[in-house]
């Protein structure tokens, strides 16, 4: 029950709040997609024996996602914060596929 000291919450924030969680559904779908991918990556690499991380190859993938978050207006470190995240969790499923 609202009463007079009840603050009303505007349409407009009710739609904005709509629009940012389907935008966090969007970023999970996103998410589980690429670990989708990467984790048949993680099998390719487990099969031919190849290293689970490729440090070359993520730094360079860092660096570019930081200067495309710029382009866009993000803060470049942060989305390098992030990234390096997403990076550790890979790896680490990538070496439940190897065999000890």
């Amino acid at each position: 029950m609202q009463t007079d000291t009840t603050p009303r919450v505007p349409p407009q924030l009710l739609q904005l709040r709509a629009s940012i969680d389907q935008i966090d559904a969007e970023i999970l779908n996103a998410l589980a997609r690429r670990f989708e991918v990467t984790h048949q990556v993680g099998q390719l690499k487990a099969a031919h024996k190849l290293e689970s991380v490729d440090p070359v190859r993520e730094q360079e993938k860092l660096v570019r996602l930081g200067d495309l978050a710029e382009q866009q207006g993000l803060d470049g470190a942060f989305v390098r914060r992030l990234f390096q995240g997403i990076f550790d969790e890979v790896v680490r499923n990538h070496r439940g596929f190897l065999k000890p």
